[in-house]
């Protein structure tokens, strides 16, 4: 509408023109500035909430910082791998093989495993084949778990024949992981 059509109109008319005008202007104003700013500033809010809570987390684990190095320090020695592959899979090839006599268990087959790289560590691994009573096994498995050296048993697959005295034949799979 331009300013000689609004002055032909009635006052009324006039008045009604220009409040709808300014009504319009308000609703555009609204969806244009008000709107946005508002979501923005709602989503600065939460991003304010989450940062505040990372804050308090990474404050918590700056706290635990001097517990976690000296527990760092107390196994970091065996985390070690000293010599090569081939080596550290023969020092874990030997311990296994002790372990399993310690516990009574007779070791059919022990072979190694090529090592796997994961990042900045390597996995060292052994399979060793046994024949035993379930005693037998449970003392070896626990003895591996419970070692000086950070081994776990990754795999274990036992079966027993039909016949009440047969041996309890298993397969393992165990593991060192050390830092190079």
């Amino acid at each position: 509408m331009n300013l000689k059509t609004l002055s032909k109109l009635k006052p009324r008319e006039r008045l009604l023109a220009i409040v709808t005008g300014v009504i319009a202007g308000l609703c555009l104003f609204y969806r244009a500035a008000v709107v946005p700013a508002a979501e923005r500033l709602e989503h600065l809010r939460e991003d304010v909430t989450l940062k505040t809570k990372q804050l308090a987390a990474d404050r918590r684990s700056v706290a635990q910082r001097d517990a976690v190095l000296k527990a760092y320090e107390r196994y970091a020695h065996l985390m070690q791998a000293v010599g090569t592959d081939e080596e550290e899979t023969s020092k874990l090839l030997s311990t296994v093989a002790d372990l399993a006599k310690a516990a009574g268990v007779t070791a059919v087959n022990l072979k190694p495993r090529p090592a796997e790289t994961s990042g900045l560590a390597k996995r060292y691994q052994v399979e060793i084949e046994t024949e035993s009573t379930l005693e037998m096994l449970t003392r070896f498995v626990y003895a591996v778990e419970q070692s000086a050296q950070p081994l776990t048993v990754d795999r274990l697959d036992a079966k027993q024949e039909e016949k009440p005295d047969a041996p309890l034949k298993c397969m393992l799979r165990i593991s060192r992981i050390a830092i190079p």
